[in-house]
Order: C-alpha cells, then sequence, then structure tokens
C-alpha cells in the first residue's frame, strides 16, 4: 500500500505551527494519515507571496504521489536546461543539461511552477483532507507536558504533539531546545517580481525571451561579480518569474527589515545591467525583498517527551529562491507523514520524532552545502576561476547539441542520482523496515529498542566535475 493511503491504527491530534509551505504539506500528508490537525499561523491570511519556485524531480514526485498531476501540469512547465549569461554584455556563457533519458531515472520531472500556485494547491488538500487552518493566530509559548500553544490574546490550545513549521525563528525551536536560531547576514538580497507577459506584447524581444519553448525547455540565468537573476516562465505560460539576487552594500535607503512582506520600489534598486535583461528588469513597479542568513541545523528537532518536533527551516536552514527551498519542505512532509502512518502506540512518538531527525538532518544539511556551493559559481568575479567555469559551461552546451555518449549519461546521472533521485518514502519506508519493525519485534521478545543507525548521504559539484571529465 502507498504510505499516502494508508491510515495509521491510531489517530491523535496535531498542533501545526506555521502555514507556509512545510506546514500546509505536514497538514495534508498528516491528515492523509488518519491524524487530527490544526494549522495556526500569526499572518493575516494566506500566504502571497510573489515569483515562481522550482520544483526538481525530488520534489514532483512526492507531489504526484499525493495526487497533484493534473494540478501540476495545469499551473506548471517541465523544463531541462539552464542557459548562463553575462549579466553585464548579455552573451551566452553556456548551458547545464540534464539529459531527458537521465531525468526519466529520477522517477518525475523537474518543472517551475508560481509560488502563489504551488502555495493554494497544498492549502486546498490540507482543507479538504480535514485540516483546520487558522490565521492571525500568533503563539507566543509552546510547552510539552502536556503538548499546549498559547495564543497572543490568552487562548491556550492543547493538542497531542505540537509541529514547529514557523520559519528560522521559531517559537516551538525554542522550546524544544531553550535556544532560537542563531543567524548571521549573508550580504545578499533577493528581490523578487512577476511579469503579465502581456505587457510584453510591443517588445518582440522580451516576448521571445519570455516565452515557453516547448522543443527547447530551458531558462536563463544572468551571472556576474557577486549578484546573478535568474527567471522562469509560470501560470503555464502566462507569467515570468523574476528573482535578482544582489549585494546588500549596493542598496541603501530600505533598511534591515527581513521577510515577504517587505516591499522595495524599483528606483532604489541598482540594477544597472545589459540591455535586454535592463529592460525586463525596468517593468516591476515594485519588488518583494528577503535577506539571505547563514544558519545552523538545530542541534535537536524534538524535545525528550517526543511531543514537541521542529521542522523545515525551523529545524533546518534554507535560502530562499534556490533550487531545493520548497523541495526539501515538501521531503520533509513526506517524510514526516511516512512516519506517523505507522503509529499505532503511544510509546511510539518519540522515536518516530527521533527517526524524522535521523532521516532529514543529513539529507537537509547536505542539500545547503551544496546550494551554498552554487552561489560561488554563479557570482564568482573575473579571473581564472571565473575562465574555468565558463569553459566547463560552454563545452557542456557544445557537446550537447552534438550528443551525449554512454559515460557522459552515466556520469551525469552519478551526479544527480542522490539529489533528484532521492525518495522521500522510500527513505521513510526504509527506515521502518530496517529499524522500526525490529524495535517492534525487539520489544516483544526481548524488551530491546535499537538506539542509534546512520544515513549515508554523498553529492558532487556538478560544473566542476564535468571540467574534470573533460580534462
Amino acid at each position: 500500500m502507498s504510505s499516502s493511503k494508508r491510515r495509521a491504527p491510531l489517530s491523535i491530534d496535531f498542533i501545526i505551527v506555521g502555514a507556509g509551505i512545510a506546514g500546509l504539506a505536514t497538514a495534508f500528508r498528516l491528515c492523509q494519515a488518519g491524524h487530527r490537525v490544526r494549522v495556526l499561523d500569526k499572518a493575516a491570511g494566506p500566504n502571497r507571496r510573489a515569483g515562481g519556485t522550482h520544483l526538481p524531480p525530488n520534489a514532483t514526485k512526492v507531489l504526484m504521489d499525493w495526487g497533484f498531476k493534473d494540478e501540476l501540469l495545469k499551473h506548471g512547465l517541465s523544463t531541462r536546461a539552464s542557459t548562463f549569461i553575462s549579466i553585464d554584455t548579455g552573451k551566452v556563457i553556456g548551458c547545464l543539461e540534464w539529459k531527458e533519458d537521465v531525468l526519466q531515472e529520477t522517477g518525475a520531472d523537474y518543472m517551475v511552477i508560481r509560488y502563489h500556485d504551488l502555495y493554494d494547491m497544498l492549502y486546498r488538500a490540507a482543507i479538504n483532507a480535514g485540516a483546520r487552518i487558522t490565521y492571525s493566530a500568533t503563539v507566543t509559548s509552546v510547552h510539552a507536558n502536556p503538548p499546549r500553544v498559547e495564543l497572543h490574546d490568552g487562548t491556550v490550545l492543547k493538542a497531542d504533539m505540537v509541529v514547529g513549521a514557523d520559519g528560522p525563528r521559531s517559537t516551538v525551536r525554542e522550546a524544544v531546545g531553550g535556544w532560537s536560531s542563531e543567524e548571521v547576514p549573508e550580504g545578499h538580497s533577493a528581490y523578487v517580481a512577476i511579469i503579465s507577459r502581456d505587457v510584453l506584447q510591443n517588445d518582440p524581444e522580451l516576448s521571445d525571451l519570455t516565452r515557453f519553448h516547448e522543443n527547447r525547455p530551458d531558462y536563463p540565468i544572468w551571472t556576474g561579480d557577486s549578484r546573478h537573476v535568474i527567471a522562469f516562465t509560470v501560470a503555464g505560460g502566462a507569467e515570468f518569474a523574476i528573482h535578482a539576487f544582489l549585494p546588500d552594500s549596493e542598496v541603501n535607503g530600505i533598511g534591515d527589515k527581513d521577510g515577504w512582506d517587505v516591499i522595495v520600489p524599483r528606483e532604489k534598486l541598482p540594477f544597472h545591467f545589459e540591455p535586454k535583461l535592463q529592460r525586463l528588469l525596468d517593468i516591476p513597479a515594485t519588488y518583494q525583498r528577503v535577506r539571505l542568513f547563514q544558519r545552523e541545523c538545530a542541534e535537536e528537532w524534538t524535545d525528550e517527551s517526543g511531543r514537541l518536533l521542529i521542522m523545515g527551516e525551523a529545524a533546518h536552514p534554507l535560502y530562499p529562491c534556490v533550487l531545493q527551498s520548497c523541495s526539501m519542505q515538501i521531503e520533509d512532509a513526506e517524510v514526516l507523514g511516512t512516519l506517523f502512518s505507522r503509529l499505532r502506540a503511544w510509546d511510539q512518538l518519540p522515536h518516530l520524532a527521533e527517526a524524522f531527525q535521523e532521516l532529514r538532518e543529513p539529507r537537509t544539511r547536505a542539500i545547503y552545502a551544496k546550494e551554498t556551493k552554487a552561489f560561488d559559481t554563479v557570482w564568482v568575479g573575473p579571473g581564472p576561476q571565473r575562465d574555468a567555469r565558463d569553459q566547463a559551461l560552454y563545452g557542456m552546451m557544445v557537446e550537447g547539441h552534438k550528443g551525449w555518449d554512454e559515460t557522459k549519461m552515466r556520469w551525469q546521472w552519478d551526479e544527480i542520482c542522490e539529489v533528484f533521485g532521492y525518495n522521500a518514502r522510500d527513505a521513510a519506508e526504509d527506515w521502518w523496515v530496517m529499524w522500526g519493525m525490529l524495535r517492534e519485534r525487539s520489544i516483544t521478545r526481548e524488551g530491546y529498542c535499537p538506539s542509534s543507525y546512520t544515513v549515508p548521504f554523498c553529492m558532487g559539484a556538478t560544473v566542476t566535475h564535468y571540467a574534470e571529465l573533460r580534462n
């Protein structure tokens, strides 16, 4: 039986703090597993963040398994490549392409989608599955014995378990470990906007740039010294999402406030790029701004009782507007939902909560390190390192046009199997077979419970490995 259809023998009450992607996806999966779920969020209403998001195969396969195929095909677009362009000259540097045969081996497509569409998809699914979602509900304190939260108006709500999906400045994280997340400004911010392609009808160049080409499903990345812009077509081809990353030192007069409610007028942003990109960035009157921070994983993701648990950005760091930012939250939800679809006794709670951290921490740490390294690749300044990167990207573009042999196909699969090929449901099911069932049998036969296990994980750096392969 698919884990998304399995219902737990023991049904319990959950409170989830936070109604972002992680909170909504988790509410949906726990309801699917037969649990009763209430979601609380301090925002006045559903998230209205602009821009788009990547859904690489490791996320798409989860959403497909959840039954969202029709909505993904309606709102999302498949892509297989990113074209690198000089942010200063507009010259095409090269291309990073994922071959179709290789992507098929990962089990799903690589898609891009408007953030609003992904959010609404999960919101409706959670509601339809039975979750209760309450906005304007600020949680001020969290307690484990008994599990409960207190709201800003003094209301106390109780549950059997409290899950913190309330972001990097998490109230639940403080209750779990007694500390808040330490953060250091990374030095850049992301500026996000979305453009209706209707306004580009009188500009043939921009109209073609923003059009989805089925025979060439790629998206542009303009790369420069400590800055880049990534953009792609969303909303079934009707809109174009823009994500511009700029150094904070070059943007004046907007303060240090952080969050998706920070709106910046276009005239305050120092966009001085190649002409085509410049015209594109001049179209939105305002941009949403979110700062990048360097953060550490929480040491403990659950308290001693197993009744408080953190996930998503409350537990592990994520950068905004990068390839895996939404995917890690979707994977978190699938792993947690799969584990708690096995719940049959109260004494399992702390063990399933610990299993969640054991499964997810190595994966999220590795992805965060990979995303950090990706910034170094797109932000590299003039010099030998940039020349080597450009040569590798150009070589991939030329050889991609000629067709790849079996050796390069195998190399690319080795590169992406641990990232795109990861299956969150299988990871949780494998844990259950190896450790969950063993624990139950040990309790029955010997009263012994295994205490630890490891999850191997490895990944490489695509451009670097490609350059080495060519040489």
